[in-house]
């Protein structure tokens, strides 16, 4: 398949047509591909293969919906944009959650101008990522009850930030250097090989809605609106296929949900 035949397959998974590159267009795709797409640990997980070519990314996350994180969701969401017509750049950032600390490079996200401004297109951080792009320039972004914005917290160090108990949490930081795929090769080869890896040793999943966030960590089921969260136990490995399918829209066998829910006992 050529890009620009997995970009029209894509589109019509989101059930949307292809129009101008701006603004309003970036939300929409990026809305639809944080509900349709989960953000998923599954693969590594289970030990998959992941080739980070477009066209694997595209059969693993769009025709077999496994899921993904950062440099899966992110990879693939910007090769769409590039071939929509959008101007993106890669960049690499450092998980932080509101620490004073310097982490490894294990996200990726995409940076897309459009009319003299710069925008975050992040479709990969999980349930505590925005569901709409949102602008370097500092200025929040209101989405149906969150808010995020970008804070240049030192020079050249941008931190995106969430609105949380009333102050702003910052959930990662990046800077405006230069990344190009060998740089994702290593983050992605950390991020579901190494032992100690956060996506090699918990089941984390989640889809961004418009008025609830689903999100699933180990055996644990919540569902998060604007007037709280509600939590549920996932009891066996036949309870974990049907969430991961009802909820997420992942698919997986019976045999690896046993698997997955026997791993994060």
């Amino acid at each position: 398949m050529t890009c620009a035949d997995i970009t029209d397959a894509y589109m019509r998974a989101l059930q949307l047509q292809r129009s101008k590159p701006d603004l309003a267009f970036l939300s929409e795709i990026a809305r639809h591909h944080a509900a349709q797409f989960a953000f998923s640990s599954v693969g590594p997980m289970l030990g998959d293969d992941l080739p980070l070519d477009i066209e694997s990314l595209y059969r693993r996350i769009v025709v077999k919906r496994r899921g993904g994180y950062c440099f899966e969701q992110n990879g693939l969401l910007f090769a769409m944009l590039q071939e929509l017509g959008f101007a993106v750049s890669l960049y690499l950032g450092r998980v932080i959650y509101n620490q004073d600390i310097h982490p490894g490079l294990t996200h990726r996200i995409t940076l897309v101008a459009i009319d003299g401004k710069r925008y975050v297109a992040d479709v990969g951080f999980g349930p505590l990522g925005p569901q709409h792009p949102v602008c370097l320039s500092g200025e929040e972004s209101r989405e149906n009850f969150r808010v995020f914005r970008i804070e240049e917290r030192r020079p050249g160090e941008f931190h995106m930030q969430t609105l949380k108990d009333g102050d702003f949490y910052s959930l990662y930081k990046f800077e405006l250097a230069r990344y190009g795929p060998a740089d994702c090769e290593v983050g992605h080869f950390y991020s579901h090989k190494h032992p100690s890896a956060t996506f090699v040793n918990h089941l984390v999943v989640s889809i961004i809605l418009d008025d609830e966030i689903r999100s699933l960590r180990n055996h644990e089921y919540r569902v998060t609106t604007g007037s709280g969260e509600k939590r549920q136990v996932i009891a066996d490995g036949r309870q974990l296929q049907e969430t991961l399918l009802s909820k997420f829209g992942v698919r997986v066998k019976r045999a690896e949900a046993q698997h997955l829910f026997e791993r994060t006992a």
